[in-house]
């Protein structure tokens, strides 16, 4: 059975004080940002494509109970305070929190904020109440739970990164970062055309980290992952692309033709000047419609 944990706290509470009603809803799939383009004299609109996604939002259904965390039953009283609880658990509004959602092997995180709770349906004579909360996922992406670390050739086109095969959606926050000695690094999207480059060479030892997400990017003497301990070089990376004026490297999963469940995240990359130590590697977790 699928099952959700919100901060670390199941849902479906394991002594029953309260347990998401049956019919709750999968987290659902997030809309295309609608765009629309018209010119007099052709039909229809003119296709757009690339669009960004909204942020989705879904119920989930409670049923409070009068069972105590022990499992004994309380009566009103205690029903009335693990509406509390669970309020509490629920009220939290000067940060996003973490929801979990389980089916067997399958795990997917986001960051939600709760926008609403209704008032809670109060049934006096069982002892049980029941309530809904409405969940906003702002980044409409679903991920894995922790990053992982795929390692690849300094000069190579389409290259499968395994780590991120059977993601759904496009990872726009992957740390890159490249080591030399390598001139001129640069690494691209096949699925989108997205690049990412910085004129300029890298010795040997050295270590380019590029952050898409904060699009920023650091040159670094030592075998690390943090921006902070290097020089920023920021000024001088190029994007070119779809989108590049706003945003760097969107890693995106291509479906196979005739197969979807083959769904490969393809980069090429492309450098001068490189020897058997030069390297590109990529820090990401995968997304999840």
């Amino acid at each position: 059975m699928p099952s959700y944990m919100l901060d670390g706290v199941p849902l479906d509470h394991p002594a029953g004080c309260w347990r998401l009603k049956k019919g709750t809803q999968r987290r659902p799939l997030p809309g295309a940002r609608a765009v629309k383009v018209s010119v007099p004299g052709r039909h229809g609109d003119i296709a757009v494509v690339g669009l960004d996604l909204e942020a989705t939002t879904f119920g989930l259904s409670f049923k409070v109970s009068s069972a105590t965390p022990s499992g004994a039953n309380g009566g009103y009283e205690q029903m009335e305070r693990n509406l509390e609880a669970l309020s509490a658990l629920l009220g939290v509004r000067h940060r996003l929190m973490k929801l979990r959602y389980e089916a067997g092997s399958i795990v997917r995180v986001a960051d939600v904020t709760i926008t609403a709770t209704s008032e809670p349906e109060i049934n006096t004579g069982a002892a049980t109440a029941r309530i809904t909360a409405v969940v906003e996922v702002p980044g409409a992406l679903w991920r894995d739970e922790s990053e992982s670390t795929w390692l690849g050739a300094s000069n190579q086109l389409a290259q499968a990164v395994t780590t991120l095969a059977g993601s759904t959606g496009p990872i726009t926050d992957a740390l890159l970062r490249f080591t030399g000695p390598a001139v001129q690094p640069s690494i691209g999207d096949v699925a989108t055309g997205g690049w990412v480059l910085r004129t300029g060479g890298l010795l040997a030892g050295e270590r380019l980290l590029i952050d898409c997400g904060r699009m920023q990017a650091a040159k670094v003497m030592t075998d690390t992952w943090n921006l902070s301990a290097g020089t920023d070089v920021t000024g001088e990376i190029d994007a070119i692309g779809p989108g590049s004026q706003f945003r760097w490297l969107h890693l995106t999963p291509a479906v196979a033709v005739g197969d979807p469940f083959s769904r490969a995240v393809l980069v090429s990359t492309s450098a001068t000047s490189t020897d058997a130590n030069s390297k590109i590697e990529i820090r990401a977790r995968r997304a999840y419609l």
